[in-house]
């Protein structure tokens, strides 16, 4: 192998393995907020820590600010929906009706 060729693929494997490292480091970021979010959803305070963290993460370069405001964004709704759904489910008294089509009814169709 020559020289350029053998330089070339050596920036090539240089490359792969800075791309590689970004997502294992945005990856362990996103983790290290899921986890400390997940701890906070019993504090009554948690939006306003949820902030607090992701801007810790802003100012140590794990994530820029829009993937910081999108990821807050996103809990928030989630935690939302877990409410909705909670209150939802305990407001029914009603057992949940469920259809059972049979294959035949179904070939009727």
């Amino acid at each position: 192998m020559s020289e350029p060729e053998n330089l070339l693929q050596k920036a090539f494997y240089l490359g792969v393995g800075i791309a590689g490292l970004a997502v294992e480091k945005a990856n362990d970021a996103l983790q290290e907020l899921k986890e400390q979010t997940d701890k906070l959803v019993i504090n009554g305070e948690f939006p306003h820590r949820l902030q607090q963290i992701a801007d810790e993460m802003v100012n140590k370069g794990k994530m820029n600010t829009e993937e910081a405001r999108k990821f807050v964004d996103e809990i928030l709704q989630q935690q939302n929906n877990q409410k909705t759904s909670k209150e939802e489910n305990s407001n029914s008294s009603e057992p949940r009706i469920i259809e059972i089509i049979t294959e035949e009814e179904e070939d009727k169709a």
